[in-house]
């Protein structure tokens, strides 16, 4: 049967393993590359741990150097009452200071009010000027941070480059300024400070053969960088990212050590006012020297084992092929008409049952022929049939064939397509038909138990759907308890705190009947609660005539006190428009609103917590937009916030269901609309990120709509 394709199939069979082989060899040189990877990233950490010792250790050691100079300066000025003789002799004690030591470029004395008394200043020739033009530096940080220190403590500023009047000195010179305060009888005199050139600092901590060393403030931007044209690029306004080139800065700074492309190696230092990160990256050289060698060895290797693995593909391929014969014995052996034919209708593989059912003599007449063009119409050779076999993947029918005047046979039609990757994509289409006449005439015999086994399925299903409204009154439970939280918090706080004031004899009448009123209006919206949702399933509801300037302070009298409490800050712009409509669930709505905005708002860290409600009339439609600035909607989930049960909160803390219910509410039964976005918005000179939740709702009420 196969003997003229052996050939064929042999010369596949050897492609096939052989593109095996490359794949599992790809695998496996990406695999060794990453190892490799990880090995020069694991081989330097201890190394880069060293050199953020070392780094910490340098600058703390060159601080330390002037924080010992300020000191016995100050020393000095006490031991013999400088400030209160003639200052003079300080002068010559801090032009010896700054004459001793090279990398000072200014030595200030400023007094209690913050006025320059004594500057020296080193030029740019190394010469040591005493300024006469001096200055207040009243509005300078370094004084009144200096200012709130204690005696023998000192002010270190961060690295930057060095400004006068306004602008960065050129050449840029690196600077670092240390400040200590002055006390007199334990008043304070003013300060000592020292402006010194950070060159040599910078220069011994970014040199380095093993690591590109990068300076990262708390913004995240370059102080330092191996590339000195992107080094302060905040300061000078470089339009440089920190993000083009540390993709994953924020991950890195989080975990130091386990940089998931293995480059990178972090440390927070905090020596300086403000903290600050260095960054350690090897050396690039380095690291490709030594990606390149295992590449070299890996390449080599496989070279290797595909000069020795050939003879064996050979072989495999052979043996492979040999087994068609056992395939043929096989599909020989299946006792119903069986074949396999390509997506065109040729014959690829029939069985001897197919070529009695089609009376021919061999098989050589089919294989390779068109099946559509050689036999005659048949159900079991039909081309529309076969060609939606392919489209679906499995297609079984039951064939009627008359063989016998006096007889019917059925035929149980089974088609598979069968994918099958060689070198190319291939799709075959795998046939067997069954004669399941004997089947067939029993199954006639069996109806009215298949009738019986009908009516007992549709009973069931009868069941099942009373199972389901069951628990959609399950889902309405628990949006009573959802709802209830609130005002059942609203009386158990007002009922123990009259109780807490009772028991201590401070229980005013006011508050009893403040509390008392809380307690009932909390009860009554129990209540309604109950009804609402209880009318949520009838098919008419009742609209009444109300404004929403009443339900939006409704709303915000049954959460107030958690809103102050938190800090929470309401601004309402309310325009006074009346509706008739559903009242309380468009309250049950804004309090859904308040809520999720208040549970965001207690998730930043801000000073100023806002939620903003405007409404205003738009083409006949009221429009209420209630926002918050609580961070804004992630925009991969925005899609999804109103879906049943999706909640970002954490678990136990939200049903999802608020939402949810408040757009059923809104679109399906008051005849609006409910959508959120994102926006910006400016409040006190302070640009913040707003969800902004949008109400719109019909004025005016057609008479003759059905509610």
């Amino acid at each position: 049967m196969f003997g003229y394709n052996y050939f064929k199939y042999l010369i596949n069979t050897i492609l096939t393993i052989l593109l095996l082989g490359a794949i599992i060899s790809f695998l496996l040189y990406q695999k060794f590359i990453n190892y490799e990877k990880e090995a020069i990233y694991e081989k330097h950490k201890d190394i880069a741990k060293f050199e953020f010792e070392r780094n910490e250790l340098l600058i703390k050691t060159t601080l330390n150097k002037y924080k010992d100079e300020l000191q016995a300066l100050n020393n000095i000025i006490k031991e013999n009452n400088l400030l209160n003789k003639d200052l003079n002799i300080l002068k010559s004690y801090m032009k010896l200071l700054i004459d001793s030591n090279n990398t000072i470029f200014q030595l200030r004395y400023i007094n209690e009010n913050a006025d320059e008394i004594i500057r020296f200043d080193r030029d740019k020739t190394n010469k040591i000027i005493e300024i006469k033009k001096l200055q207040n530096k009243s509005h300078r940080d370094y004084f009144t941070k200096t200012k709130r220190l204690k005696e023998k403590q000192f002010f270190i500023s961060d690295l930057d480059l060095n400004i006068e009047f306004k602008q960065i000195e050129v050449p840029y010179r690196p600077t670092i300024r240390v400040a200590t305060p002055i006390y007199e009888k334990d008043v304070f005199k003013g300060i000592l400070i020292i402006n010194f050139n950070a060159s040599t600092l910078v220069e011994k901590i970014t040199k380095n053969e093993k690591f590109d060393v990068y300076y990262l403030d708390t913004l995240k931007n370059f102080l330092l960088h191996p590339d000195k044209n992107k080094s302060w690029s905040t300061q000078l306004k470089r339009n440089y990212k920190v993000e083009n080139e540390i993709e994953n800065i924020d991950e890195l700074i989080k975990k130091p050590f386990l940089d998931k492309n293995q480059k990178y190696y972090s440390k927070k230092i905090t020596i300086t006012e403000n903290s600050f990160y260095i960054i350690l990256k090897v050396k690039e050289a380095y690291y490709k020297k030594a990606i390149n060698k295992i590449k070299s060895d890996i390449l080599s290797l496989f070279f290797i084992v595909a000069l020795i693995g050939f003879p064996f593909v050979i072989i495999i391929s052979y043996i492979q092929s040999s087994q068609t014969v056992l395939l043929d014995f096989i599909v020989n052996s299946i006792p119903h008409p069986f074949f396999i034919k390509d997506s065109k209708g040729k014959f690829i593989i029939v069985n001897d049952e197919t070529i009695k059912f089609y009376n021919f003599k061999n098989k050589s007449q089919l294989i390779g022929a068109n099946s559509y063009k050689i036999i005659d119409s048949s159900p079991l050779n039909c081309p529309n049939k076969d060609y939606l076999a392919l489209k679906k993947g499995k297609l079984k029918t039951i064939e009627k064939i008359k063989k016998d005047e006096n007889r019917n046979f059925y035929f149980e039609m089974i088609r598979v397509k069968i994918p099958y990757y060689g070198i190319f994509k291939k799709t075959y289409l795998l046939g067997i038909a069954i004669d399941i006449t004997e089947i067939k005439e029993l199954n006639e015999e069996l109806n009215k138990k298949v009738e019986e086994e009908i009516g007992s399925r549709i009973k069931t299903e009868q069941i099942l759907a009373q199972q389901s409204k069951m628990a959609l009154m399950g889902e309405m439970i628990g949006n009573i308890a959802h709802q209830w939280r609130q005002p059942l918090s609203t009386i158990t706080t007002a009922s123990t705190g009259m109780q807490l004031q009772k028991e201590m004899g401070i229980l005013q009448e006011t508050e009893l009947i403040k509390g008392l009123e809380s307690i009932n209006e909390s009860a009554q919206y129990l209540s309604k609660t109950i009804d609402d949702f209880r009318n949520f399933f009838k098919p008419y509801k009742v609209h009444t005539n109300f404004t929403i300037e009443f339900i939006i302070d409704k709303s915000l009298k049954l959460v107030s006190a958690q809103f102050k409490n938190k800090d929470i800050k309401i601004i309402k712009n309310i325009e006074n428009i009346e509706l008739n409509n559903l009242e309380n669930e468009f309250t049950q709505v804004i309090l859904n609103i308040l809520n999720n905005a208040r549970d965001q708002l207690l998730k930043q860290n801000q000073e100023e917590k806002l939620i903003i409600i405007n409404s205003q009339i738009v083409e006949e439609n009221a429009v209420i937009i209630i926002k918050d600035n609580g961070g804004g909607i992630d925009e991969k989930i925005m899609d999804k916030i109103f879906e049943p049960y999706f909640t970002t909160k954490e678990e136990n803390n939200g049903t999802g269901i608020g939402l949810y219910m408040s757009k059923e509410i809104i679109e399906k039964h008051m005849n609006g609309k409910l959508f959120a976005t994102n926006e910006k918005f400016i409040y006190n000179k302070k640009e913040y990120n707003f969800a902004v939740f949008k109400i719109q709702l019909p004025i005016k009420k057609d008479k003759n709509e059905t509610i």
